[in-house]
């Protein structure tokens, strides 16, 4: 479906009837992503899975639009929100997470819950408080931005792949992949920018920690186990699941493992 707001376009899902849930994909992916959760839930949920910026027939971010900030993903998808007046859920993956997390405290007053996935907010990270992992997220960044200066696009997608999934990633691809994966790199050094020029506080949390649902792996990498921890010991009545393993792309390379959580959390809140 498509959905037009002055210049912007959003393509987006609407499955299913009941109180709204928004799904919102990772880096690189898109709304298909989350076909495997929106069979489980249809029967109880209205689903509205959308593109951001760039997927699918959504709209491009213009280099004239600027640098662009996780609220302007939430304002993508925000004429579509207003039509609610119940409370609105979300859910995340990596990037995903974080635009989930700024449209959480947009939609503060009308937020039933917040679903993260294998968030990626680095901009909560404090150069004091949680050392290396600020300056490995920070060594990302910069090394994206450099590649893309270079204008080293296999480059910068060797960098990308081998923080996120591994060294050999890159080379796992088949040409076609390899292919289609250069073809967004320019969504995410967008995502990129709105990630490390984000305002957040963990403060800004506290006030619905008790509505997030936090969904990590152990065997992912240095940085999302910081962001866990960090989550996790700051907002403390927020409620965690750890899997054993997954990995980082653990809500689509395992949805069996993951979409059960998701669907047993929903119905206890449901119920409460």
């Amino acid at each position: 479906m498509i959905l037009s707001s002055g210049k912007k376009t959003l393509e987006y899902e609407n499955i299913g009837s009941g109180p709204p849930i928004v799904l919102i994909h990772s880096t690189a992916s898109s709304l298909k992503q989350w076909k495997f959760l929106i069979e489980a839930l249809k029967d109880q949920y209205t689903l509205l899975a959308v593109n951001l910026f760039g997927y699918g027939q959504s709209s491009k971010w213009a280099a004239n639009d600027g640098p662009q900030s996780l609220l302007d993903q939430v304002n993508l998808f925000k004429p579509l929100l207003d039509r609610f007046t119940e409370p609105i859920s979300f859910i995340g993956h990596s990037f995903g997470g974080s635009v989930a997390m700024r449209a959480a405290l947009k939609y503060h007053d009308q937020l039933k819950t917040l679903i993260l996935l294998e968030p990626n907010p680095f901009f909560l990270f404090s150069q004091l408080k949680q050392p290396i992992a600020y300056s490995e997220s920070r060594k990302f960044g910069d090394l994206l931005k450099l590649h893309k200066e270079k204008e080293d696009w296999e480059g910068f997608s060797k960098i990308f792949l081998s923080f996120w999934i591994g060294d050999h990633a890159w080379q796992a691809m088949s040409i076609k992949q390899q292919k289609a994966f250069l073809g967004v790199i320019p969504n995410i050094y967008h995502e990129a920018e709105a990630i490390f020029s984000e305002q957040m506080k963990i403060e800004d949390f506290f006030n619905i920690q008790e509505k997030i649902l936090l969904i990590s792996t152990k065997d992912t990498n240095l940085v999302s186990k910081e962001i866990a921890r960090l989550l996790a010991t700051e907002l403390p009545e927020l409620t965690e699941v750890q899997l054993p393993k997954g990995g980082h792309m653990a809500p689509v390379n395992s949805p069996e493992v993951v979409n059960p959580i998701i669907c047993d959390y929903l119905s206890q809140i449901a119920l409460n």
